[in-house]
C-alpha cells in the first residue's frame, strides 16, 4: 500500500478557482433569501463574487479584504473554497467555528478525517453535501486565467454550517 510520506513533494499551487457550475450544483439548496460573503477572494480575480451573483445569490465579497486579520462583513451565510495551503486553511476553519456564523466551503474530502478538522468542529453539527462526480477547478496565475483543469486527483465535498435548509447530508 502506498504512503503520502513516500510520495514525492511538489509546491502547492492555491491559483485553482471555483467554476461556476460548481456553485450552480448547490444552488436549489440554498436558502435565496439570505445575503452571501464570499470571503476568501484577497487578492483574486473576483470571479467567485460575480459567477456567485449570476446564480441569483444576493453576495458580498472583496478582493481586498483579509478575513484572518479584518473585520467580519455582516452577511447571512459565508460562502467559498478556502485556499489549499494548511498554513492558511487551519486559521480560516478556526475563525468560522469561532464566528459560529452558517457558511458552506468546497473542501478536499480528505480534509473531514483529519485531526486539525475534528479539533476545530467536532462539537459542531456539521453537514455535507456530497457531489456524484469530482470537482475540477480553473487555474489562474494572478489575475489572468491560465486553463481548466480537468483532471483533479482528489475528490471535494461542501462542508455545511447551520444552514436552514440543509438539515441532513445531501447527495447529489
Amino acid at each position: 500500500m502506498a504512503n503520502f510520506k513516500d510520495s514525492p513533494r511538489f509546491d502547492i499551487h492555491d491559483d485553482y478557482y471555483t467554476r461556476k457550475e460548481t456553485w450552480k450544483q448547490i444552488i436549489p439548496y440554498l436558502p435565496t433569501d439570505k445575503t452571501y460573503w464570499e470571503f476568501c477572494s484577497l487578492g483574486s480575480n473576483g470571479q467567485s463574487i460575480k459567477n456567485l451573483k449570476e446564480l441569483g445569490l444576493n453576495v458580498i465579497g472583496s478582493t481586498t479584504h483579509d478575513f484572518l486579520k479584518d473585520e467580519l462583513l455582516e452577511a447571512d451565510i459565508l460562502i467559498t473554497n478556502p485556499p489549499f495551503d494548511k498554513k492558511i486553511k487551519i486559521p480560516i476553519l478556526e475563525k468560522l467555528a469561532e464566528s459560529d456564523k452558517p457558511f458552506i466551503i468546497i473542501m478536499n474530502s480528505t480534509n473531514i478525517f483529519t485531526k486539525y478538522f475534528n479539533r476545530i468542529f467536532g462539537e459542531k453539527d456539521i453537514k455535507f453535501i456530497y457531489p456524484s462526480t469530482k470537482i475540477h477547478f480553473d487555474k489562474y496565475e494572478g489575475t489572468k486565467y491560465i486553463e481548466s483543469k480537468n483532471n483533479t486527483s482528489f475528490y471535494s465535498l461542501y462542508v455545511c454550517y447551520n444552514i436552514p435548509t440543509i438539515t441532513k447530508n445531501i447527495f447529489i
